[in-house]
């Protein structure tokens, strides 16, 4: 017999043979609570017979440990539909959904059901979370170990360039490959190389540097593997170690690593191969355990093509390259560069000096073509020249002057000098104000803006302010 629009066409003889096709677990419960009905895939999903559980309270079921967690009554106690996560007796997580039927009086009379497997969406779930949190310890670990190389070394990054390369740095000390610094004179090489050691488990070890172009080629072999007892004339008697043999346990920092000549870097090639090397005039074969690291600011692959730099030498340095940009890719370091500096003048000399905003304007606008070593000797000829306790622009060097345009009235709003230093003294007073109201001790402060101690007590003896907590 055919069914009319609007009718159920469906034989409900047939509908067991559908739930029970289904992949997904169904069950149905009174308002008792009490399990009347699974299916098939509720039986595999469960490792459960129907015959065991249909008939029996929930409660009874969750004593006997089939689930660890019940929507059932969830959905009697609220009226409404709610899902969870279970784990079940076959030790499978399940996200279980139950929904009310009501009765003719509103009343919830049956809790339909339905769960699916998410054991292993469960799994990948843990697994995200693990590897969440061991990414943010090591965030955290990261954060303050360059908390510390800032405190203890004249590296500032203020920039995201000079934070990415202090990360690398940090990241790289954890390991004894060779790392190669990058960058144009002056912009701080040597003071990545020290990092790097600094970070590692060789710090309590020596740290050694030679310029490669610094000394004569004659020389150079004998002042980085020494040499044995009349090596050649004039040599020490008893002979002389090296600086891989002084450096033993530690860290070899090599600059301008392209003006070794040829014959040495075959040699230098061997030792990184081998940690073993020869004094020169010797035949005892001696051992060293040296990580090295070497810097250059020439074009190596050119030199390479030209013959003077050995390729397998260049595959062997070249496991990690740490590129230090030239000062005028990362302005943002400048004005602390400056801070820093006076800073240890004033500590060296114990002198105070302030820049005045027109020559600090000058110096963050003047491009260092000899990078951060030129802004330091800019900074210290202008502090010891001053006469005053204000660093002006007239004491700044002349091709400083000459090379900065000077800025129109117009450029400035017509600001004066007067009130551009009240300004700034204003936004000093704010930042120190803010952080004495938020951290307990003038270290914290000193931590948190990036200066020292002594200076954190100057700025708060300055503005007249005292720590709130």
């Amino acid at each position: 017999m055919s069914a009319g629009p609007g009718e159920n066409i469906l034989p409900t003889e047939g509908l067991m043979d559908i739930l029970n096709a289904l992949s997904d677990g169904v069950w149905v419960c009174d308002a008792t609570p009490r399990l009347l009905w699974i299916n098939r895939a509720c039986e595999e999903l469960n490792d459960i017979r129907a015959e065991d559980v249909c008939g029996r309270l929930v409660q009874e079921l969750l004593d006997q440990g089939n689930f660890d967690a019940d929507v059932t009554r969830q959905v009697l106690s609220s009226g409404a539909p709610a899902t969870i996560n279970q784990r079940v007796k076959s030790n499978r997580v399940l996200l279980v959904s139950g929904l009310p039927v009501f009765d003719e009086a509103g009343e919830v009379a049956y809790v339909v059901g339905n769960e699916r497997d998410v054991t292993e969406l469960d799994l990948l779930r843990s697994q995200l979370d693990s590897e969440r949190a061991r990414a943010e310890r090591a965030n955290k670990e990261l954060a303050a170990m360059r908390r510390k190389i800032s405190d203890v070394s004249d590296i500032v990054c203020a920039s995201e360039e000079m934070e990415r390369v202090l990360d690398t740095a940090i990241t790289a000390a954890g390991f004894d490959t060779t790392v190669f610094v990058t960058g144009p004179t002056g912009s701080g090489k040597t003071m990545v190389a020290r990092i790097i050691h600094d970070a590692s488990n060789r710090q309590s070890k020596p740290f050694l540097t030679l310029n490669a172009a610094a000394i004569p080629e004659t020389l150079l072999e004998a002042e980085l593997f020494g040499f044995a007892d009349g090596a050649f004339t004039g040599a020490k008697k008893g002979g002389k170690p090296g600086l891989i043999e002084a450096a033993d346990g530690g860290t070899l920092f090599l600059d301008e690593i392209d003006a070794l000549p040829p014959s040495l870097q075959v040699k230098l090639l061997t030792f990184l191969d081998t940690q073993r090397y020869f004094r020169v005039g010797d035949t005892r074969e001696r051992q060293a355990d040296v990580r090295i690291i070497v810097a250059s600011n020439a074009d190596i692959p050119t030199r390479i093509g030209e013959g003077t730099f050995r390729e397998d030498l260049w595959f062997r340095l070249n496991v990690l390259t740490i590129a230090v940009p030239p000062l005028d890719e990362r302005p943002d370091d400048i004005a602390p560069l400056i801070a820093r500096t006076l800073e240890g003048l004033e500590n060296r000399y114990g002198k105070q000096r302030q820049l005045s905003p027109a020559a600090l304007d000058l110096l963050t606008r003047f491009r260092y073509p000899g990078n951060v070593r030129q802004l330091q000797n800019i900074v210290e000829r202008a502090y010891v020249l001053c006469q005053a306790d204000e660093i002006g622009p007239d004491d700044l060097p002349a091709d400083v002057r000459a090379a900065v345009p000077q800025r129109s009235h117009a450029s400035t709003g017509g600001a004066s000098k007067l009130q551009l230093a009240d300004a700034l003294r204003m936004t000093e007073r704010g930042i120190v104000e803010d952080a004495a109201t938020r951290f307990a001790t003038q270290t914290e402060i000193a931590k948190a803006l990036g200066i020292s101690q002594p200076t954190v007590a100057r700025l708060l003896k300055k503005h007249g302010l005292e720590l709130s907590r």
